[in-house]
């Protein structure tokens, strides 16, 4: 006799770029950073590819939003494990049927707007895989919804572009738009709707509900661990801005290690915006908590390595030497990793624009201090054995040719202290404000950038071969991704070339 199907009163199901089997961050961000230029194929096969799903199509691994999303409902809403699954999008149309009364869809960048996939937009022939793979899944879903009528809700970090920008395919599909953590009010936002009551179209939860999270039940997608929520340093161009960072408890965080190993996934990323800041108060590192919750991981079996995210500069500026090389040490789990890596944002050299963009950002220092700071930061967490990853911003609103100037020559000391540098664009969140696009680009502007991806073409492809054999990626592949990365640096290299001539036969048009 066979299985009878799973009939689920709610699927959960996440973008493609996110519904993926990476093995290290790395591989993860290079996938949504990536266009249609890249062929279909090699994307969902070999770039991107598809995670495993059991016999009733539930994910073997699934972005971590989704995965609380699936606790909580089973914490605070009558629903059994027997309703909800949480699926790919691969598996997603097997499951609709009558029977479905809720899809929720998660993307971070659904319409590609998000600053770090916004400039590779701009460089790249072709559409980005977020905005493409998001449209023909919506699209598919609408199909399923008017046949069989259940209700669409989106949410995930990219809820907001859904907010801002009119997208034809997601206003005809998605019938209500969930912003910030689901915790406080996403059961209750499920209730109403399985119980055919009228609910917001438009809901934003502006707390962090950190005080109701539940463990995960299942793996997540690159074993991302939850530490933090929320930032409340203030930066315009950020959702996490004005949330106030507030901890999940260890045995919350072990117990999420725990689920991931005992389903295989012992390479695990800290998911918070400042994973030194891990337990404070304030904005003062509070490095007791931060080293005991590392000494309880070191604790759990079979974990390879941690990769850390995201860090700030300031939080490095108030720990010692001493500091940082204990949690350097407490971070060397099963595999070893010469580049243990952190993710800070430096915006720009002028102190004083950041300040004025991000107005927390460079407490409780001195604005004018700020270029001082990163590069004292630079040579200390290349002296305590991590490798810094810092991004910085063009475009920034008041920004001149003298912030590029000096960002410039940051920029090539920083290349000599074991980084790499990412330049974004800016991308304002919120109406009234102009997004920087490559019309906008000078012929400094173009030098910062190309300065930066100089450094990191030399850089990276190291980065990616230590972090992939940490993380067990197989020696084939990770030769085929050196082979792949070679192909880009070329592809990148040609579209400077061919910016740089535009911009100087703009100049030329322009003094004539």
């Amino acid at each position: 006799m066979s299985k009878q199907r799973l009939r689920p009163l709610v699927v959960l199901v996440a973008d493609r770029t996110l519904s993926a089997d990476y093995k290290i961050l790395f591989e993860g961000i290079f996938a949504t950073m990536q266009t249609t230029h890249v062929p279909e194929v090699a994307m969902r096969h070999f770039v991107s590819p598809r995670v495993a799903v059991d016999s009733d199509g539930r994910a073997k691994t699934a972005p971590l939003g989704l995965r609380r999303v699936e606790s909580a409902l089973l914490e605070f809403t009558d629903l059994t494990e027997q309703d909800i699954v949480c699926t790919t999008p691969e598996a997603l149309l097997d499951l609709l049927g009558p029977w479905v009364k809720v899809v929720a869809f998660s993307s971070s960048d659904p319409l590609g707007k998000g600053m770090s996939n916004t400039t590779t937009d701009n460089f790249w022939d072709g559409e980005l895989y977020t905005r493409y793979w998001t449209r023909n899944m919506l699209e598919k879903i609408l199909a399923a919804k008017k046949k069989y009528q259940f209700k669409v809700v989106a949410g995930g970090a990219g809820a907001w572009q859904l907010v801002r920008y009119d997208d034809e395919i997601a206003k005809e599909c998605i019938d209500v738009i969930f912003e910030g953590y689901f915790e406080e009010l996403g059961p209750g936002l499920f209730t109403d709707i399985l119980n055919e009551r009228s609910v917001e179209t438009h809901i934003c939860e502006k707390g962090s509900s950190v005080e109701k999270v539940q463990p995960i039940k299942h793996a997540s997608t690159l074993g991302i661990i939850e530490l933090s929520r929320g930032c409340g340093r203030g930066c315009k161009f950020c959702t996490m801005a004005g949330k106030k960072m507030e901890h999940l408890s260890p045995d919350t965080i072990i117990a999420d290690l725990q689920t991931n190993v005992a389903n295989g996934v012992t390479s695990v990323v800290s998911g918070s915006e400042d994973f030194f800041r891990y337990g404070a108060k304030g904005l003062k590192p509070d490095f007791d908590k931060l080293q005991d919750l590392l000494e309880q991981m070191r604790k759990i079996k079979g974990l390879s390595f941690m990769q850390v995210d995201h860090g700030n500069i300031t939080s490095v500026m108030q720990l010692s030497d001493e500091q940082l090389r204990e949690t350097r040490r407490l971070l060397s789990w099963n595999k070893k990793t010469d580049y243990l890596w952190v993710n800070m944002g430096i915006e720009s050299a002028n102190g004083q624009l950041v300040s004025a963009n991000c107005p927390g950002k460079i407490s409780p220092f001195d604005p004018d201090d700020w270029e001082h700071l990163i590069r004292q930061t630079a040579e200390r967490m290349k002296m305590t054995g991590f490798f810094s990853v810092f991004s910085l911003i063009l475009g920034l609103p008041g920004e001149t040719p003298d912030d590029i100037k000096k960002t410039l020559k940051l920029v090539r000391y920083l290349g000599k202290q074991n980084a790499v540098i990412f330049p974004v664009f800016y991308e304002p969140l919120y109406d009234g404000q102009k997004p920087f696009t490559i019309d906008d680009m000078r012929i400094d502007h173009l030098e910062l950038y190309r300065t930066c991806y100089e450094i990191n073409f030399k850089m990276v492809p190291r980065l990616y071969w230590d972090n992939q054999r940490a993380g067990g990626v197989s020696w084939l592949k990770r030769v085929a991704i050196r082979i792949l990365g070679k192909t880009e640096v070329a592809a990148w290299r040609n579209s400077f070339k061919k910016i740089q001539k535009q911009l100087q036969n703009s100049q030329t048009v322009g003094e004539n």
